[in-house]
């Protein structure tokens, strides 16, 4: 990561990557929020709101989406889309500590691969994708866009994850799942079964609980 970057957000989740930028030795110009308030580390200005990224041009640094999601990914992904629509670039973060295979992973735009995740080979993770605190995605996962997988979730060999899905903390997808887009697998769930776009599902093993919208 050469340019400079800015973190959209000033919340939980934009802490946690500035933090690992830092460690990384990566330059932040700053983080926005609409909350005049809002704080992140000693030495990372507050630049005012969202709009104060238009003051820099898209060819001059690269934007971190620091919005993390419970349950609802839609607002990463609008502001994800709203950015590279005015051309600008996102960048991935890559905690130090977490484990990413050499062997044919391959990441999209804006990925996000926190402390002490592990990614396996044959990974394929679209763009602005969470992999939090502690998750696995183990091999030849197919992990699409605006995809969220909390922290200590497992995603066993072999899975398709659609766009837009929300895997809670501590929740185990089965290997060789499919899930459609849009759906919500709860804390602490178990998947066994395959599971329709749009869908919500928890326990053990998971069960629907609503479907469609």
């Amino acid at each position: 990561m050469s340019k400079p970057v800015i973190i959209l957000g000033g919340g939980g989740h934009a802490r946690v990557l500035a933090e690992s930028l830092l460690r990384t030795g990566h330059e932040i110009l700053g983080f926005t929020d609409p909350d005049s308030k809002a704080q992140l580390f000693d030495g990372v200005p507050h630049l005012g709101s969202d709009e104060a990224v238009l003051e820099h041009q898209p060819d001059e640094s690269l934007l971190v989406n620091g919005l993390g999601s419970v349950g609802d990914t839609s607002a990463r992904r609008k502001l994800f889309s709203s950015f590279t629509e005015k051309n600008y670039r996102f960048a991935g973060v890559t905690h130090p500590g977490a484990i990413v295979s050499h062997l044919d992973v391959e990441t999209g735009q804006g990925c996000q691969i926190l402390a002490g995740a592990v990614i396996n080979p044959g990974t394929r993770l679209g763009d602005n994708v969470i992999v939090n605190t502690g998750a696995v995605v183990e091999h030849d996962c197919l992990i699409g866009n605006h995809v969220h997988i909390s922290p200590g979730a497992v995603v066993c060999g072999g899975c398709s994850i659609g766009a837009d899905v929300h895997i809670g903390a501590g929740a185990v997808i089965i290997q060789g799942m499919i899930i459609g887009h849009g759906t919500i697998v709860a804390a602490g769930s178990v998947v066994i079964e395959n599971v329709e776009p749009l869908t919500l599902v928890a326990g053990v093993p998971g069960k629907v609980k609503r479907s469609g919208a």
